[in-house]
């Protein structure tokens, strides 16, 4: 016995030795996910046999946790993403590559992206040297890239201002300079470098009547000095320039740097040339944005009067930014500059017109062409897009560049738009074609536009109905035929226009469809429906009112609990009189979701009927699976099964379907006693339609109804039908 309880003991000591270590492995892994949070640096682990992760909580803040250990790419940018995927593979499935660091955008909870590094390293590959599992690190590094965007600004600023920059060391001399500073002084930059700054030499300052120690006496006090000089350039001509010089605080210790600001005086006393500089890029010379759209004012009436078009296009370098990166900022510039002798080189002229070229920002430029026609506009834009696929060779360079351009362009007066709405349109067009491959050209789609801005119009009238009362409720009846019963009403939305008078659902329904206004109209039915319920049991009258329900209406998350919420304000009666009708296609759509949202209706009181049944192409087995009530028959069948054996046949089909499914049945369309007959000798008791009577305002029902049970029908079908 005791041999026994010793040999046990010698087992689950292991086991429980192994348990507790696993015990311990997961806490040190939790603290090692706390300690990288607190580091800012989030971590997740897959194990990916077992499916299973861990990740720390910065993690699931950035990019969430999901099923497959790729499953947080789908947060990642589209740009992004495809490159991602592919490297992570490979890491994955190539043995010998254990290590991985990848720069990529996630859309952060405030729905921007954010930029951040991945590291992610493989601590465990099976015998074919597959990735078994596997750490990830993610740093967001938004503060490094914004770091990178002001340097690569200043650096653009620095390089690209008219006036001449120059950083000076303490004792003057100079440290770097832009080009300008070097044009200005008509000499090179080598030949200035490590120089005391001319225009603030001694020498330089005596002669203007100024003082190096009191210069230096204003830097200390105030950081700042400025003062007019005389410099003799490079070329020997002495010229006048007015300087500033200002300090370039430090954080702590003494100033380390001034920033020379040089200006031609002669510039300063010319606004016309001064002008001149602020409407042109200063790389290429052409007209920049602001003096683009003082072009596309002028060039809109001239358009309108000479009756000719224009098209208005957006230009996009492809690839530019690696490129760029390739090549470094100058190469970059000379290849823009390239592009527009290029582009220039390819407008045509005339001597009352001639195209107009200009560069908007970076490798995007913009053009305005006069055209006759939409086909003359095309071939000009690919003439544009095949002038620049020839290649190009930088200076200093063997190697030809391959290079090529979106366009996106808009034409006047089919876009009878302002000038910079041309332009934004012509820059969507433009996106289009970048999200769709590049190297094409796309007009901008007027018409679509149109179509938006008319939708919207009406859209937001509808809007307007709803809130100011003009949409209201008319009922049509539903009898027994056989009995001469009335059973109910069906609800009918309607539209009292103030001018067009009282419009029927095919006027304004269609737009609701897929928006947001039509769920809202949806719940205002249904709330009218009931409240109307509501009224006629307080007086006596047990009409069940059926409402429509349409697709979007249906599918919507919260659906069943509105509905439950508008029937909580009536007494439980009224759920029980209440039957929604559901198009067959809609009810198909999703049949699980659709039963699931049945029954909980049906647990609610309320009951349910699939809407112009037999026009749709359901399944049985899909059908059977609805806790429906009743089956409509669609009255495009019931009007002319009189005269068309097929759709009689079709009505008799369906009216043994709902019998077989248990389920009630009712024809709409009945507008002869004919009709009434037919679809008694086939079985169908309950019908709907003109030929009972017409949709009637809620305040005339109370008295069909009296009608009705006196004398018969008193629509065109007069008495109630039998059968012999």
């Amino acid at each position: 016995m005791l041999s026994n309880v010793l040999a046990l003991a010698a087992l689950a000591l292991p086991i429980l030795w192994l348990a507790v270590r696993l015990r311990q492995l997961r806490r040190d892994q939790q603290c090692w996910h706390e300690l990288a949070d607190q580091a800012g640096s989030a971590s997740c682990e897959w194990d990916l046999p077992s499916g299973t992760q861990q990740a720390s909580a910065l993690w699931q803040d950035w990019a969430g946790t999901q099923g497959d250990w790729l499953d947080w790419l789908e947060r990642c940018h589209p740009l992004d993403r495809s490159a991602a995927l592919v490297a992570l593979q490979d890491l994955q499935q190539q043995p010998g590559k254990d290590r991985l660091s990848l720069v990529l955008r996630l859309r952060a909870a405030s729905a921007e992206w954010q930029d951040f590094r991945l590291h992610l390293q493989v601590l465990q590959r099976d015998r074919q040297g597959r990735a078994q599992r596997l750490r990830a690190w993610l740093q967001n590094i938004a503060w490094e890239r914004s770091s990178e965007e002001r340097q690569r600004l200043a650096t653009h600023l620095f390089q690209h201002l008219h006036e001449g920059l120059a950083v000076v060391d303490p004792q003057l001399n100079v440290v770097d300079v832009n080009p300008s500073y070097c044009r200005l002084l008509k000499t090179k930059r080598e030949h200035l470098l490590k120089l005391p700054a001319l225009p603030v030499t001694s020498s330089v300052l005596a002669d203007a009547g100024h003082d190096l120690a009191a210069l230096r006496e204003a830097l200390r006090l105030d950081g700042l000095w400025q003062g007019l000089v005389r410099v003799r350039r490079g070329d020997g001509e002495l010229c006048a320039f007015q300087v500033t010089l200002a300090s370039v605080d430090e954080a702590q210790g003494p100033t380390r740097y001034h920033v020379l600001t040089l200006a031609d005086s002669h510039s300063l006393q010319r606004p016309d040339e001064l002008a001149q500089q602020a409407r042109h890029d200063p790389l290429t010379g052409l007209p920049n944005h602001g003096e683009l759209l003082r072009l596309l004012e002028d060039a809109l009436p001239l358009s309108q009067r000479e009756g000719f078009m224009l098209c208005v296009c957006c230009l996009d370098l492809d690839g530019f930014r690696q490129l760029n990166e390739r090549h470094g900022q100058a190469g970059g510039d000379q290849l823009i500059h390239q592009v527009a002798l290029r582009l220039r080189g390819a407008l045509r002229g005339a001597p009352q017109w001639r195209d107009r070229l200009a560069r908007l920002d970076g490798d995007e430029f913009a053009l305005i062409l006069r055209c006759s026609s939409q086909e003359e506009a095309e071939r000009a834009l690919e003439r544009l897009l095949n002038v620049l696929r020839a290649p190009h060779v930088l200076p200093g360079s063997s190697t030809p560049l391959s290079l090529t351009a979106s366009i996106g362009a808009t034409l006047y007066p089919l876009d009878p738009s302002d000038g910079e709405t041309l332009v934004r349109h012509a820059t969507q067009a433009l996106h289009q074609v970048k999200r769709n491959g590049r190297d094409a050209a796309r007009f901008f789609d007027t018409e679509k536009r149109a179509r938006k801005e008319a939708q919207a119009l009406a859209l937001a009238r509808m809007q307007e109905a709803l809130d100011s009362q003009e949409l209201l409720l008319y009922y049509q009846p539903k009898v027994d035929m056989r009995q001469a019963r009335v059973l109910g009403m069906e609800a009918l939305l309607r539209w009292q226009h103030p001018q067009r008078g009282l419009l029927a659902p095919a006027h304004f329904l269609p737009l609701l469809e897929g928006t947001g206004l039509g769920v809202r109209v949806g719940d205002w039915v249904i709330e009218q429906a009931l409240k109307q319920s509501a009224a006629w049991l307080a007086l006596g009258l047990r009409l069940d009112v059926s409402v429509n329900v349409a697709a979007r209406h249906l599918q919507s998350a919260d659906f069943g609990q509105r509905l439950q919420e508008l029937l909580g304000r009536h007494d439980p009666l009224v759920a029980h009189h209440l039957t929604l009708e559901v198009l067959e296609s809609a009810a198909l759509a999703d049949v699980d979701a659709t039963h699931a949202l049945l029954q909980r209706c049906r647990r609610l009181g309320v009951r349910s009927a699939l809407d112009d049944f037999g026009t749709g192409y359901a399944n049985l087995t899909y059908l059977k699976r609805l806790p429906v009530d009743v089956l409509k028959i669609d009255r495009s069948f019931v009007q002319s099964m009189l005269a068309d054996e097929q759709d009689r046949a079709i009505v008799e089909g369906v009216i043994k379907l709902a019998q077989s499914f248990g389920c009630g049945v009712i024809a709409e369309g009945v507008e002869s006693p004919a009709h009434a007959q037919a679809l008694l000798k086939l079985g169908c008791n309950q019908g709907q339609g003109s030929g009972i009577a017409s949709p009637m305002p809620a305040e005339e029902v109370a008295a069909w109804v009296q009608g009705f049970v006196r004398g018969g029908w008193p629509g065109p079908v007069r008495q109630p039908v039998t059968v012999d």
